[in-house]
């Protein structure tokens, strides 16, 4: 079998580890996605402290600064900070943003649900 089979027989923890971090783009910055891209690839990012986000997003793009996450989300829209998982708050791909709606609207009601203010009525999910 390759390396990169996914035959259960053939996983072994450090090859998962390193598939994982490699795939995070945390062996070695990413040089072809952008701040959307890689919180896709990380089904979000943590945003409770909106400057931990973007460390985490620019921390993984090569030459990426604190401007280029703020710019994805504030003026390229390409970032949307909102209830994600966890009923936390995190910065996701817009393009993603009615996938996770309709995900997180699909949780059985015994979950937490998110503050009043924010929640979707059924015609908006």
């Amino acid at each position: 079998m390759t390396p990169t089979s996914t035959n259960p027989a053939s996983l072994t923890w450090s090859g998962v580890t390193s598939r994982r971090m490699a795939r995070q783009a945390l062996t070695e910055p990413a040089s072809d996605l952008g701040p959307g891209d890689i919180a896709g690839v990380l089904c979000g990012a943590h945003a409770q402290v909106l400057s931990a986000a973007e460390l985490s997003i620019g921390r993984r793009i090569a030459g990426a600064t604190r401007a280029d996450i703020q710019r994805a989300l504030w003026e390229d829209r390409t970032l949307v900070k909102t209830f994600g998982p966890r009923g936390t708050v995190h910065l996701l791909p817009a393009a993603d943003l009615p996938m996770w709606t309709g995900a997180l609207s699909a949780l059985p009601s015994s979950v937490p649900a998110h503050p009043e203010p924010v929640r979707f009525s059924a015609d908006q999910a």
